[in-house]
């Protein structure tokens, strides 16, 4: 197990600084690296809980808080500024940082999502796929949209905020209605998926539409597994990970 470094890392855009929760492990760079973006109300922490393990495993990791993904973000911001074109944002300005640091093989950084973060890292990944080697989505939020859709039906419908889990500013839905991510799968590299058969948020025809629409992806398909990975599953889900970057 190699040993860690743990610092705070920042990033810029549009007047908004991005944090991130940088891991370094102790060996010879320059290292893969993961950039780990978590569910929907989560923060660098419950990212933390995938950067952790890949770190201990020689991968350089960055655990990321969105701009006004939680009403503790460190990264600032409310909850009511936030929407999945934000977080696309914030992550690519993180991405840009993550290439420049000397301990990181800027040829060789992937984009793991959870959830909502999976579906951010799908747009990342289809704005930027020279800079991105591969995306690991674990039960991707790809129902966003047509969510917004049955919701709403249109800009028109959206108040100014309202509540889902916590409350949500009119950005958020307007900019999932004009987010169909189906329609921007167009990143050629490796994706792999995984995604629980009893999840009750997401049914498994996203992910399964997915694999089809992607050029290169792998499906894994986790049996009566709901919206979420926890114990034996998450460790064997981060051995095959740590494998699809080492080749170990």
């Amino acid at each position: 197990m190699a040993h860690i470094t743990e610092k705070d890392l920042w990033a810029e855009h549009d007047g908004i600084r991005v944090y991130g929760r940088l891991r370094v492990p102790d060996a010879a760079a320059p290292l893969p690296a993961v950039i780990c973006s978590p569910f929907f109300s989560g923060d660098h922490e419950t990212a933390g809980e995938w950067a952790a393990p890949l770190a201990e495993a020689g991968i350089v990791t960055c655990a990321i808080d969105f701009f006004g993904g939680t009403p503790h973000s460190r990264s600032g911001g409310r909850t009511t500024e936030m929407s999945v074109c934000t977080q696309a944002a914030d992550l690519s300005a993180v991405l840009d940082v993550v290439r420049a640091l000397p301990e990181v093989d800027p040829d060789r950084i992937y984009l793991l999502g959870q959830s909502q973060g999976g579906f951010v890292s799908t747009m990342v990944a289809d704005e930027r796929p020279a800079d991105v080697a591969g995306l690991f989505l674990l039960y991707p939020a790809l129902v966003i949209h047509d969510d917004a859709v049955g919701r709403f039906g249109s800009p028109d419908a959206v108040p100014q905020t309202y509540e889902m889990w916590m409350e949500l500013g009119r950005r958020y839905a307007v900019d999932a209605l004009a987010w169909d991510p189906f329609e921007h799968m167009s990143y050629p590299g490796p994706v792999r998926i995984w995604q629980g058969d009893a999840d009750p948020l997401v049914p498994l025809a996203y992910a399964e539409r997915a694999a089809r629409t992607y050029a290169n992806a792998e499906l894994e398909v986790v049996h009566d597994a709901g919206h979420g990975f926890y114990g034996i599953r998450m460790r064997r889900i981060t051995e095959q990970i740590v494998a699809s970057i080492t080749g170990a």
